[in-house]
């Protein structure tokens, strides 16, 4: 009862406009600061991933959880064509850092350690991450094409994201807004952008919960509304019901070539050593060539 009245009054105070307008300044302050930070090592990072002839660059954010990147790695090179895969950590944890940095290694994967991110919310670090990746590394780098996929979102058949950009502007996963809201975005965790249509754009990934989007919802404004149906390539998702060991559980796929854990870092079901072993073991076997390659054994 106490903590279902204390969320009521937290809510009142969101709806109250002194207040949003104090947190909409606290966050940009917030995303400036981190912005600014690290910005030379960002250039340098962009030159060297220059330097290897890629214009096609895939980033993938990490956090706290090195056996999703393991498997997402492995599952790269497997199956994906047409984008290089760069890992950006955002890991608050340092031994996390650690471990994914040197799976990076071992599989010949762009890292990149981000400065400390001092967000505590992970929608917002997340974007905020996102835009430091835009305006520090893409930017300097002018790829052909660029973009984002959770660090739990694997690719499980073979797949080709540059054919799905042809002619378009934008490809992903489209979110509408809350009922009562204007508006869509593309879910953060699945998005991909023709780079010369967004290169004079102030981006911003961040979550705008007030209009009802999550992270990625920041781009409504400054993109995703100009655009014509046409040039948005909408990826379908479908639920695939598991059941592991007796344990059922729903996760996600896009179009059939992704699978998405969901909330490998931070909430739910995953989040259970045991369902984490379960599901761990079931990647490996099932679309990765078996546990044999698995570089992270504790989970």
């Amino acid at each position: 009862m106490g903590l279902k009245l204390f969320k009521g009054v937290v809510d009142l105070l969101n709806q109250n406009r002194p207040v949003r307008k104090l947190k909409a300044f606290r966050n940009a302050l917030i995303e400036g600061n981190f912005r600014a930070r690290g910005t030379a090592e960002g250039l340098k990072f962009a030159e060297q991933l220059r330097q290897t002839g890629s214009r096609r660059s895939c980033f993938v954010i990490a956090f706290n959880t090195p056996w999703v990147i393991d498997a997402l790695t492995q599952a790269w090179q497997l199956h994906s064509s047409g984008m290089t895969l760069v890992v950006v950590d955002n890991s608050s944890n340092k031994s996390a850092r650690t471990i994914i940095a040197s799976i990076c290694q071992a599989r010949g994967v762009a890292y990149f350690p981000l400065p400390r991110n001092w967000e505590i919310n992970p929608n917002r670090s997340h974007g905020t991450a996102m835009n430091w990746i835009f305006h520090n590394i893409v930017r300097p780098l002018r790829p052909e094409f660029f973009g984002f996929l959770d660090h739990d979102c694997f690719p499980i058949t073979a797949v080709d994201i540059p054919s799905r950009l042809e002619g378009k502007t934008v490809y992903g996963t489209k979110y509408q807004a809350k009922p009562g809201h204007e508006g869509w975005f593309l879910w953060a965790g699945f998005c991909f952008y023709r780079f010369s249509s967004v290169e004079d754009l102030d981006m911003d990934f961040t979550p705008r919960f007030i209009d009802g989007m999550d992270t990625g919802g920041g781009n409504w404004t400054v993109l995703y509304r100009r655009l014509h149906d046409d040039a948005v390539a909408d990826e379908a998702r479908t639920t695939i019901r598991l059941n592991l060991d007796g344990t059922q559980a729903d996760h996600v796929a896009m179009g059939g070539a992704f699978f998405h854990v969901g909330g490998a870092s931070y909430r739910g079901l995953i989040n259970t050593k045991h369902y984490r072993r379960l599901m761990s073991d079931h990647l490996w076997d099932t679309y990765l060539g078996g546990r044999d390659n698995r570089i992270v054994k504790d989970l």
